[in-house]
């Protein structure tokens, strides 16, 4: 049995707490005469949730996910569910902890479209209001719901931000008709070219294979100067949500046996979504095993009929995004929601200021101590 209040009731009974929590701004004033949808609280999964997010959600909403990553980063998650019986909406929220100050409320972490289950704007409104409502509760610095397009409407109180573009790769007409719309030199070709180099690709399930995963990972994203996922992330949350059918392994090897690169495919309901990806170097200009990779999990997921999304992009990473639309991606912009103000690392450029800094000097960390830094990774949620 799940434990929930309605979030009103829940506000009641802070305000004898001894630190009071911020003040919110006052929301606009509105000519609807509605009420509002009744939201609720809750601290473990509410039913219906996993229903819900197979008919209106993405991978990242499904309970399994959050309940992993929760696990994982040792995460307090809250619950939001809205409807009475059948759910009609859901928000889930993460509190991510800050290095230094305030931590902040997160519809998701490690998850770039999350953001509220719903077809209805009012309960999107809702959900959001609650979550402005429960960080101030808790005495939280900022609330982050990311979410896909643009076309709902602003929440009162927040302020969008269209920053980051996602890639998603249609699969409509099967195999071929994904194949043609690949850049014919950029993409066919290295595809070919790794084919004819003997590279070949598989399904890995063993811890091995997940550990050789794991470090190319560390491997990439030290070159990157950028903390890697521990290897428990990987070793134990993704190979259990293997097990659930909920994620893929695909493994290149050259002909000798050894793994050149890997990448971890998320499987949702309609898209999966191309998460992890890393290659050995030595082995790029040879046998584009990256190449290889990709163009299998697009024949599986054209054999699924689902769309593949290749992750997101910031303004500054063009040549990420230009690899991404030679794969006849089409560019989808997402909206990222803030209370009181749009910040931190979301919002910060990568190729310039503090976080280019940061970047230098962790790519010149020996690769052990590097590993161990590993632990941070919890705060970039």
């Amino acid at each position: 049995m799940t434990r929930s209040a309605p979030v009103s009731q829940l506000r009641a009974r802070n305000t004898c707490a001894s630190v009071s929590p911020p003040r919110l701004p006052p929301a606009p004033s509105s000519i609807s005469t509605m009420p509002s949808p009744a939201i609720t609280r809750h601290a473990e999964e509410p039913p219906g949730w996993a229903e819900l997010a197979r008919a209106t959600g993405t991978f990242y909403h499904d309970p399994r996910w959050i309940r992993e990553i929760a696990a994982t980063f040792a995460y307090r998650v809250h619950w939001l569910a809205a409807g009475e019986g059948a759910l009609t909406g859901a928000l889930a929220l993460a509190e991510v902890p800050a290095l230094i100050g305030a931590a902040r409320l997160v519809s998701f972490p490690f998850s770039f479209i999350a953001g509220p289950m719903t077809r209805d704007p009012a309960v999107a409104r809702a959900l959001a209001a609650a979550a402005r409502e429960l960080a101030g509760q808790r005495g939280l610095k900022r609330v982050e719901i990311k979410q896909p397009g643009t076309a709902g409407p602003v929440a009162d109180g927040f302020v969008r931000s269209t920053r980051y573009t996602t890639y998603r790769v249609p699969t409509i007409g099967g195999e071929q008709a994904v194949w043609r719309r690949l850049h014919v030199t950029s993409t066919q070709q290295r595809i070919r070219k790794g084919q004819k180099a003997g590279v070949t690709v598989g399904l890995g399930e063993t811890s091995e294979d997940w550990l050789a995963m794991a470090r190319l990972e560390e491997r990439v994203q030290q070159s990157f100067g950028v903390p890697a996922p521990p290897r428990r992330f990987f070793l134990g949350s993704c190979r259990r949500l293997q097990e659930a059918g909920l994620v893929d392994l695909y493994l290149a090897r050259v002909p000798d046996g050894r793994v050149a690169a890997g990448f971890v495919m998320f499987k949702g309901p309609r898209e999966w979504v191309y998460a992890f990806s890393a290659s050995d170097l030595r082995f790029v200009r040879e046998f584009r095993p990256t190449h290889a990779l990709l163009w299998e999990g697009l024949r599986r997921a054209a054999a699924a009929g689902v769309v593949v999304d290749l992750g997101r992009a910031a303004p500054e990473q063009a040549s990420l995004a230009e690899f991404k639309l030679r794969w006849g991606a089409e560019a989808v912009p997402l909206a990222y929601d803030y209370w009181p103000d749009a910040g931190g690392l979301q919002q910060a450029r990568r190729d310039r200021g503090v976080l280019a800094l940061a970047a230098r000097l962790w790519s010149w960390l020996p690769a052990p101590l590097a590993r161990l830094g590993s632990g941070l990774y919890r705060y970039l949620g």
